[in-house]
């Protein structure tokens, strides 16, 4: 029979990373609306349009990571809830490509439209896959180790998933889930020689694909030397950083962007933290580098204080894909990165990022109810 303490102490979520959470949200929020302003009123007619759909996807992923957040995490660890999420994931991906379905926006299939409701497929499956490697590696344990035992059919799945982001086309994304697939079976076991024999593998497939493709060859191009093309490929990376010497140390102030003036492409998107920094300056950068630091730092707490594999594995899975996906935009904004598209979580406008954002941290939030810290 349980206590009564140890009853409240299961209703108890993580202060610190809860907290942490709400503060991402409330400054992308202000960060949103500052840099969407003039963007939304040239391409909606309204200044408050976007901010408006952004609030709206706020209120629908509160409701999602507080339903999350309050269930038992154990009950997700079942065949036929992570078999079925993951077919209608994979399902969703395929339907990218389906007409009447599937919504093209700037020559890219990455939208599935069901009536009035459109979303990114790819950000579902994040979802699902992060409750299937929990999952796989909770059964397979130590066999993690044998490599066609244990990580081939993971890296099957994966792999599958990322082949049809990537022929979306979304290489960033495609390659992202790769790269974070391989790190979380790396935390649970992989050797080092498999490791490298993927690594190996992969980069030159991966090379091969930016080369092929003009795009990401201009991409390449134009991270390696910006300068040599101000006004053509080294464009958008110039401005970034155009915004970022504006800011200076403490910034031009909040709302008083020039970059965002049409100077700086995708301002309230994937360069969002080009604008903040801007605006906000080195201190505004430094304090987004803390909070998802915190961000980061509670959720490996919560996991290591886990008492079973499978939470363990959901919070580790679920932190390294936020964190890796802060790593690459914050370097893509600041030309340490090629550009890859890829949004900075909480703070990047998009309805499907945010709430798929706002479920991972329902998960580790669940996770927390239970770990003894």
């Amino acid at each position: 029979m349980r206590t009564g303490d140890s009853i409240a102490r299961e209703m108890e979520f993580d202060f610190i990373f809860l907290m942490t959470t709400l503060a991402l949200l409330v400054m992308g929020t202000i960060m949103i609306f500052s840099a969407s302003y003039f963007v939304s009123k040239e391409l909606c007619g309204s200044s408050i349009y976007l901010m408006k759909k952004h609030l709206a996807h706020l209120l629908i992923g509160t409701i999602f990571m507080v339903g999350i957040m309050k269930i038992d995490y154990r009950r997700f660890n079942s065949r036929p809830f992570i078999l079925l999420l993951l077919v209608f994931a994979i399902g969703a991906l395929i339907g990218c490509f389906i007409p009447g379905i599937g919504l093209t926006g700037g020559h890219a299939k990455r939208w599935v439209h069901i009536s009035s409701f459109n979303f990114q497929a790819s950000e579902l499956v994040k979802v699902a896959l992060i409750f299937y490697l929990a999952s796989y590696l909770t059964k397979k344990g130590k066999r993690i180790e044998d490599f066609s035992y244990g990580i081939l059919p993971a890296l099957v799945i994966v792999g599958f998933c990322a082949l049809l982001i990537f022929i979306e086309p979304d290489f960033g994304t495609a390659a992202t889930i790769g790269v974070w697939a391989v790190a979380v079976m790396f935390i649970a076991g992989m050797r080092w020689k498999h490791l490298l024999f993927m690594f190996l593998a992969g980069l030159p497939l991966g090379v091969l694909m930016m080369i092929l493709e003009p795009y990401r060859r201009a991409r390449l191009l134009a991270f390696i030397n910006p300068w040599e093309d101000m006004q053509g490929i080294g464009y958008q990376i110039i401005q970034s950083l155009v915004a970022f010497a504006n800011g200076g140390f403490i910034g031009s102030g909040l709302g008083e962007s020039t970059q965002k003036l049409f100077f700086l492409p995708a301002p309230h998107t994937d360069f969002i933290l080009s604008v903040l920094g801007e605006e906000l300056g080195f201190i505004g950068i430094g304090v987004v580098i803390t909070l998802f630091g915190t961000w980061i730092w509670r959720g490996l707490s919560i996991a290591t204080a886990t008492n079973d594999s499978f939470g363990f594995y959901l919070v580790v899975a679920s932190v390294c894909l936020i964190g890796l996906q802060a790593v690459i935009n914050m370097g893509v904004a600041m030309s340490v990165f090629p550009t890859t598209g890829i949004a900075l979580p909480f703070l990047s406008y998009g309805g499907s990022t945010l709430v798929t954002t706002m479920m991972i941290s329902g998960i580790i939030l669940s996770v927390s109810r239970r770990a003894r810290l």
